[in-house]
């Protein structure tokens, strides 16, 4: 809906109407400002408070004497535009005529006529409102309709009422008078339908909003804690509109920025040109009173007029100080773990760094974000609004925090206080010790496959990694929801590593005389940039030998044989060969997603050829970065690996038996996305909390463009996503927590009030298990001490009250 409505508004068409009017003028500000510098500040103006002053100080930059003609010829069609868009009698006589092509659809006839007689109304708020009331009839209309030319006629006639939305938001926005907090929460529910309406929100958004609105209207006393909870939940109706404009055009986005690079601009120009902008504002406002009343503001540069606070979230707890980069990383290899860096979106790709801020968070419960949350990295989302200013400080030293209850702190280094240096204490590195790997339950004496039937939690860091161990354990509680499995042990790939081409070292030496060579090197004073560009030369070698060294025979043999008994002959099911180390899972360490898994192989050539690419993941450069950050050496990590009958999901995630944002234990927090093998790449995901009553509260929708299937001849391909407002139903979520209940129960004698981490399937209505291991959190309590001093006056406050008819700015 929401593409249909762009190409209305951008494509001549039969309808007629004025175009994409917002849009044309905030192009031919940024051409002007591109051929005259001086033009800038009104470029700004016009971009970030858009108002009908606009048109005089065009006016008046036009008597300039020194104008080029190129400036005077835009500035020129800059102002017709203007005229055009505020001309009040225009717009009243376009709305008659596309009303008089709406006959018939419900009462929007009516509704456009008297939206034209009272264009004058000098009650912009009541005008607002039914705008976004006629705003949404017509989408609910023409998602309903069949009748094409129909349509057409609706989306036009959808366009000229939102650009007349964004003159009254604009205008009411510029009131500066003082209101209640009741009051301008109330001014939110026609941008809400505005929003629905332009396609940016789904249904369930929508009403998820206005709910949460109108709870907090419906008391007038509040804590200030459960005042900002409430704001900055509704803040988050920037990041689904956001998640939105990504989804439907981000394929084509990243080969046409490739192009023109300038086009990375239109994800921001969409939402700036519609009523998101003085939603935006408005609800920059209540965060910024929402903030002030519990003393958690954010600090963040503000480099023109366009930042704001909207948008801004905590995601991970931790402190850095390091220079900034901006520009976008398109090579893995490029990033520099003493650099903070602003990406589009977290990336799977990603290698350990001081911190990020990403416009795009993806979902909370990915392996960049759980890997980040994990070893105190520093992670926030900010709006696209802040990048200007964010690209002043590019390649500047930055002090940059993220606080337990989400406050961020971004400045330039030289800005620090003596409360921001005593947050970072020491050096960040002596804050995140690092551990010496428990090798002494190993047992490498097992080198034929187990059955996963036969494993238990008592095997992990033992025989196999805990993926297998902790997976027997769920077969067992979870009899007919586990797939049927196979493990490789450790003792299997340390007897296929071990051997020797002719006279040359096996894979195995060279890695063990490679981690002995590097402890040397930094006792001698090396780097670690010395001692990286060394270890990543050595780990080639060792994944090229484990590849190229040949099954010995009774080995394969032995796999062979155990396959065929666990999947049967033919393979026609599929196996997914899965790593399995023994430095994941640890108390200090999850390790999620750093070694690889091969989905649908389905002849046994694929699998053997599989197995030996699972075996080298380990031992790449991206999985050795993240490991030096928790472990002194490196020298005796062994993979397992676990082979997994396919299953075909139709919806897969990651559930965690905590309330990740609520902080509340009982509740679920579970991210869903469309096909095999969701909700860990950090896509656009249906995040929930599910709360004991049964309650659901929706962090974010599932919107990625694309899920991935399986083949039927092997393998796995991405095809469009099918996208539907809710993907987790009623029956389903029961399952969940029917597992996690049943789960905390079967462990509590040896693990009380551990926090799990589950991955899982769906197909056909029915739960399948894939994994499930101990959820790690940030493990440095000192460092989260400190950086816990941010929110000293919050914690201070949080339980003052505030009223909801008190009058703010």
């Amino acid at each position: 809906y929401w593409l249909a409505r762009q190409l209305v508004a951008v494509i001549p068409n039969s309808s007629g109407g004025s175009g994409e009017s917002v849009q044309r003028i905030r192009n031919l500000a940024t051409e002007v400002a591109g051929i005259d510098p001086s033009f800038t500040e009104i470029r700004i103006k016009i971009h970030s408070f858009p108002s009908e002053s606009d048109l005089g100080s065009v006016e008046a930059f036009l008597r300039r004497q020194n104008l080029s003609s190129a400036a005077r010829d835009r500035l020129v069609e800059l102002r017709a535009a203007l005229r055009q868009q505020y001309d009040r009698a225009a717009t009243a006589e376009e709305l008659r005529t596309l009303a008089r092509r709406a006959r018939g659809v419900g009462d929007v006839a009516d509704s456009t006529l008297s939206l034209a007689e009272r264009i004058e109304d000098p009650d912009e708020r009541r005008t607002l409102a039914s705008v976004g009331a006629l705003s949404r009839r017509i989408r609910e209309a023409v998602s309903s309709g069949r009748n094409g030319k129909l349509n057409l006629g609706l989306l036009q006639l959808d366009h000229v009422i939102q650009q007349r939305a964004l003159v009254l938001g604009s205008r009411l926005e510029a009131d500066r008078g003082a209101h209640s907090r009741a009051h301008r929460l109330g001014d939110l529910a026609p941008y809400a339908d505005l929003a629905y309406g332009a396609g940016f929100l789904s249904r369930r958004e929508r009403d998820q909003f206005l709910r949460r609105s109108e709870a907090l209207r419906a008391e007038d006393i509040w804590s200030a804690g459960e005042y900002r909870r409430g704001i900055s939940y509704l803040s988050r109706v920037v990041e689904w509109s956001w998640a939105t404009v990504r989804s439907r055009t981000s394929p084509t986005l990243e080969r046409f920025v490739q192009v023109e690079p300038r086009a990375a601009d239109y994800l921001d120009a969409a939402l700036r040109g519609s009523a998101l902008l003085p939603l935006s504002s408005a609800l920059a406002r209540l965060a910024a009173d929402a903030d002030r009343a519990l003393g958690a503001t954010h600090t963040l540069p503000r480099g023109d007029a366009s930042g704001d606070p909207t948008g801004v979230r905590g995601l991970n707890p931790g402190v850095a100080v390091g220079r900034l980069h901006v520009d976008e990383v398109t090579d893995p290899t490029l990033f520099d773990r003493s650099r903070i860096y602003l990406l589009p979106e977290t990336t799977p790709e990603l290698r350990p760094v001081a911190g990020v801020l990403a416009l795009d968070a993806g979902n909370l419960l990915s392996h960049v974000q759980l890997l980040a949350r994990n070893l105190g990295i520093p992670n926030a989302s900010v709006p696209s609004a802040l990048a200007p200013a964010l690209r002043e400080l590019e390649d500047q030293e930055v002090f940059f925090a993220v606080s337990p209850l989400g406050r961020v702190v971004l400045k330039a280094a030289a800005e620090m206080t003596a409360e921001d240096r005593s947050v970072i204490g020491a050096p960040a590195d002596a804050a995140r010790r690092r551990v010496r790997l428990d090798t002494s339950r190993l047992d490498l004496s097992v080198v034929d496959p187990v059955p996963m039937e036969e494993l238990g939690e008592a095997d992990s860091g033992v025989l196999v990694g805990p993926k297998a161990g902790n997976l027997g354990a769920l077969a067992t509680a979870f009899p007919g929801r586990v797939a049927p499995g196979l493990a490789l042990p450790f003792g299997m790939f340390v007897r296929h590593a071990s051997q020797r081409p002719g006279d040359d070292e096996g894979p195995l030496e060279i890695l063990r005389r490679a981690y002995r060579t590097a402890a040397q090197m930094r006792a001698r004073g090396a780097t670690e940039e010395e001692v990286d560009r060394f270890m990543f030369d050595q780990l080639a070698l060792v994944r090229a030998g484990i590849v190229a060294a040949d099954w010995l025979p009774d080995m394969r043999a032995s796999i062979e044989g155990a396959v065929r008994e666990a999947f049967g002959d033919d393979l026609s099911g599929g196996i997914f060969v899965r790593s399995d180390t023994n430095v994941e899972d640890l108390p200090q360490f999850s390790g999620a997603g750093l070694n690889l898994t091969l989905p649908n192989r389905r002849s046994m050539d694929d699998v053997l050829d599989g197995i030996k690419q699972v075996w080298t993941s380990p031992f790449t450069e991206r999985a050795y970065l993240w490991r030096r950050q928790i472990l002194e050496e490196q020298g005796d990590v062994y993979p397992s690996v676990l082979l997994l009958e396919s299953v075909p999901s139709e919806k897969s995630g990651v559930m965690i038996t905590s309330g990740l944002e609520s902080g509340a234990p009982e509740d679920l927090t579970i991210a869903t996305g469309e096909g095999v093998g969701a909700a860990v790449d950090g896509e656009s995901a249906e995040t929930i909390l599910v709360h004991p009553d049964g309650n659901v509260t929706l962090l974010s929708q599932a919107k990625a463009a694309l899920r991935r299937v399986l083949v039927q001849g092997g393998g796995a391909r991405m095809v469009p996503a099918l996208r539907p407002d809710e993907l987790l139903a009623p029956e389903e979520i029961r399952q969940l927590r029917a597992v996690a209940d049943r789960w905390r129960r079967v462990t509590i004698d040896r693990t009380a009030g551990r926090v799990w981490d589950f991955e899982f399937g769906f197909v056909e209505g029915r739960l399948w298990l894939f994994q499930v291991r101990p959820f790690v959190r940030f493990r440095s309590s000192e460092l989260l001490e400190r950086v816990a001093l941010l929110d000293r006056a919050a914690i201070e406050n949080a339980a003052e009250s505030i009223a909801m008819h008190e009058l703010i700015p």
